[in-house]
Order: C-alpha cells, then sequence, then structure tokens
C-alpha cells in the first residue's frame, strides 16, 4: 500500500484524537478511551480469524465468490450480537453509575461499522485491489475529521464523537463494498483469474476450513488486543474514567510514534523472509535502524513532554509524568513489529502463541498488583515489562531461526546501537536546548509552536543521522 496514503491517514487521524481530547474533558474522555479499547477487543474478538483466514484462501486462488460472499454475513452477523450485548450491558447493576456505560449505544453502532470495514481492510490486499484500499485508507479518517470538527463545532459530546466515527468508517466500507461488487466483475475480480488458472483437482475450502484455520490465528490476535487494552480498564476499575485519561493519552502518541516501524516492517519483514542466508544480516541491519530511530524519537518526546500533553490540549500538561513513566514502552512497542511479523512470515507463527499468553500474564500480574496504589504509574510499569518480554522472546527465537541458515558470520548490533544511542542522546538535549531558548527573557511561545519547532529541528537531524549509520554498518 502506498506509503503516502499511510502519512495522510496518519495526519488526518492525529488530528481527529487532538480535536477529540481537547472538546472532552478528562472524564468525559477518559469514558470514551474506554468504550473505544472495549470496541477495539470485541472487534477482533468477533471476528474469530475468519477475515485473515479468508484472505489467505482467496490469495491462494481458492475460495469462491459465494464463499466470501458467506464469510462477510457471518461477520456481520457476529458483530451485531456483540452491538447487543454492549445494549444489555447498559442494564447490568455491576455497571450501574459508570460513565462510560451512557456511550454504549453509541459504542453498539461503531462496532458493527468498525466490524464492517474491518473485512474490508483485511480482504482487499487477497482481492488485488490495491487502489481502492489506498483509497479506504484515506477516506475514512479523512471523512472522520471532517464529522469530528462539525461535532467540536455545535458543542457534541462523547456519543456524538463516537457517531461520527461509526459514519466515517461504516460509510467507507459500504463504498468499498459496492466497488467491489460492480466494478471489475464482482466480489473477486481480478483474483477470479486465480481461480480459474488453479488446477482442477484442488477443491475449493469450505466454511468449515476458513473456521479451522482462523482458529490458529485467533488465538494469538485475541490476547495481543487484550495486552493493548487491558491497563484502561484496570485504572478504571480502580481510580474511574478520569485517571484513564493521561494514559490513553500517551497510547494515542504510542500509535504517531510506532507508525513510521510499522510502514518500514511491512515492507521489510517479507524481504528478510526471502533473504536466505542474507536474512540474518538483513535482518539485524533493519533492527538497529528501527531501535535508533524511535530511540531518538522517544527521548525526544521525553524531553518535551510538558510540551507535548500541553500542545495536545492544556489541561494534561501536569499530566506529563505519566509519558515519562511508558518512554520505555513506546520503544519496546516501535520496534515489536519486525521481529513478530518476520516470524510469521516465516513460518514461526505457531511459536507466538506462548509468548503472547505469557505477555498478558506478566501484564495483568503486575496491573493487578500495582494500580490499586500507584494508578496510571503502575499500569505503566506493568505494560513496559510486559511488553519488554515480549520484544526480548520475539527477538531470540527469531535469531536463533535466522543464524541456522546464515552461511557467514554476521557483524553484531552493540557497537552499532551504541554509536546510535550517542547520537539519538545528542538529539534529545538540541532539542531541549531550543525549547529552554524559545522561552528565555519575556517570550512566551505555545505549546503547539515550541514543540512543533523542537521536534522537527530534531526529527530532520535524527533521521539523517540514523540514515548515515546504517549505510555505514
Amino acid at each position: 500500500m502506498s506509503v503516502g496514503a499511510r502519512l495522510v491517514a496518519m495526519v488526518a487521524s492525529s488530528i481527529t484524537a487532538i480535536v477529540i481530547i481537547g472538546a472532552l474533558t478528562k472524564s468525559e474522555y477518559g469514558a470514551y478511551a474506554i468504550v473505544i479499547g472495549i470496541n477495539v477487543v470485541l472487534v477482533g474478538a468477533l471476528d474469530l480469524g475468519l477475515t485473515s483466514s479468508i484472505s489467505r484462501f482467496i490469495a491462494q486462488g481458492r475460495a469462491t465468490t459465494r464463499l466470501v460472499a458467506i464469510v462477510a454475513t457471518l461477520r456481520i452477523l457476529l458483530s451485531g450480537v456483540g452491538a447487543l450485548l454492549l445494549l444489555v450491558a447498559m442494564a447490568l447493576p455491576q455497571f450501574e453509575g459508570e460513565a462510560w456505560t451512557d456511550l454504549l449505544p453509541a459504542a453498539a453502532v461503531l462496532l458493527l461499522a468498525n466490524s464492517f470495514v474491518a473485512f474490508q481492510y483485511g480482504t482487499l490486499p487477497a482481492l488485488q485491489r490495491i487502489r481502492l484500499l489506498v483509497l479506504l485508507t484515506v477516506l475514512q479518517p479523512a471523512a472522520e475529521l471532517i464529522l469530528v470538527l462539525g461535532v467540536r463545532a455545535r458543542g457534541g459530546d462523547a456519543a456524538d464523537m463516537l457517531l461520527a466515527g461509526a459514519i466515517a468508517a461504516g460509510g467507507a466500507g459500504i463504498l468499498a463494498w459496492l466497488f467491489i461488487l460492480l466494478v471489475r466483475g464482482g466480489v473477486l475480480g481480478r483474483a477470479r483469474e486465480t481461480v480459474e488458472r488453479a488446477d482442477a483437482a484442488i477443491p475449493p475450502v469450505t466454511l468449515s476450513d476458513v473456521a479451522t484455520y482462523g482458529r490458529r490465528i485467533f488465538v494469538v490476535s485475541l490476547l495481543m488486543l487484550f495486552i493493548g487494552q487491558v491497563d484502561q480498564f484496570i485504572i478504571a476499575a480502580f481510580h474511574g474514567a478520569a485517571a484513564v485519561a493521561p494514559y490513553a493519552v500517551v497510547l494515542k502518541l504510542q500509535a504517531l510514534i510506532t507508525a513510521p516501524a510499522l510502514t518500514i516492517t511491512s515492507i521489510v519483514a517479507p524481504r528478510i523472509a526471502g533473504a536466505g542466508a542474507a536474512a540474518l544480516a538483513t535482518y539485524r541491519q533493519w533492527l538497529a535502524f528501527l531501535i535508533v530511530l524511535h530511540l531518538g524519537a522517544v527521548l525526544v518526546v521525553g524531553v518535551l513532554a510538558s510540551e507535548a500533553f500541553g500542545a495536545i490540549d492544556a489541561q494534561y500538561r501536569n499530566d506529563a509524568g505519566i509519558l515519562l513513566a511508558m518512554l520505555g514502552y513506546l520503544l519496546f512497542a516501535s520496534i515489536a513489529a519486525l521481529p513478530s511479523v518476520t516470524m510469521n512470515q516465516t513460518g514461526l507463527a505457531t511459536a507466538r502463541l506462548r509468548i503472547a499468553a505469557i505477555t498478558l500474564t506478566i501484564n495483568l500480574v503486575l496491573d493487578l498488583a500495582l494500580v490499586p496504589w500507584l494508578g496510571a504509574y503502575g499500569a505503566a510499569i506493568g505494560t513496559t515489562a510486559a511488553y519488554g518480554y515480549y520484544v526480548l522472546r520475539h527477538h531470540l527465537l527469531l535469531e536463533r531461526s535466522l543464524a541456522a541458515d546464515a552461511v557467514a558470520p554476521v557483524a553484531p548490533l552493540r557497537p552499532l546501537l551504541v554509536r546510535g544511542a550517542i547520537g539519538a542522546a545528542t538529539v534529545a538535549a538540541i532539542a531541549a536546548t531550543i525549547a529552554a531558548l524559545m522561552r528565555i527573557g519575556d517570550r512566551h511561545p505555545s505549546d503547539v509552536t515550541v514543540f512543533l519547532v523542537a521536534a522537527l529541528v530534531a526529527a530532520v537531524l535524527h533521521t539523517w543521522w540514523c540514515t548515515r549509520l546504517v549505510r555505514s554498518a
């Protein structure tokens, strides 16, 4: 998919997040974040691995139009069940008086819309509709931004923000499905050519085949979804929705910081998997690049923590400590994609189940022990420790696998990482100096101005340094 499309989508989503955060109080945004977290978990849980599974069989040329339609219908029905469960949850006495329960009707609509559009995102690459995927990638966040700006202009609340997201997702998903049905020969389109060329001795897959393969993917995916959202639920349970807000803001920053890693991983992971004897060297080179790149980004965000939170909204400026507490997590989350996705590409996906289960266990145990008396800071400790284990285990398993095929010694990572860390620390010091100089005397620039200027200068310098460092390796 186009890197430009991802960049546009990232910018639009980031602006949308800032608009929503600024429009709501901490309590309202905390409730909003909890509902979004519930929605994310349900979208993944109710998929049952069906989307990834049917996409695999479409790509292999073994799926029929009828089967794709059946899976899509089943996906919608399952999301309908989830929406009903959300509505039923409103009446449960256990949730009475919780700030987020009033948002569940809007969350039910959002669940239906997000489930539908998630099916499009999952199947369009296999259907070879890349241009449509690019359009969807840009259209949904752009439409949501426009709708959210309208909601804020008329003084809408958190429920209105959720409905704006639902309309954007549902509208984009419906438009994509209409294109799939009406353009280039129906559901399979160009993928049908593969079906027609396939060996007649290979029978088309059944719904049972799709469900069986989907189960293998489902468990790991669900565990990872819980790891990403469980902290907010535990914080809310012990300290209320308002305490969730600063933590949720950091998660929004994390999505922005990790975006380059996700884009790079989607390009290089298949290359590593197909590099043969050179795979280990290629993996280490890109891992070093991502570590150094994101170490600099995390350190810059750390020295500009107050300005970063103040730029998002003034009410969060004094909560910058939670961002500092989560710097380790931000770094681990940024580099996690490369070893984990590469393991999928190299046939080691089954080994990820145990890692995901242990990661979730570490997170839950530490959260339940620390959150009651440390609040969001306890969740930061638990998540950082869990992700540290997650990244390390993926890296060690992948290194062992790739080393078995290497025919020559591969240069170690340590010298490159030491030089990279020195450069990252230098860039962070430059950013801190720029921020301090901008506030000398009677000048009182806004947090937005200080953060943008200091971060932009640091980003240019650090990107140049990282590129030069890796090329010299």
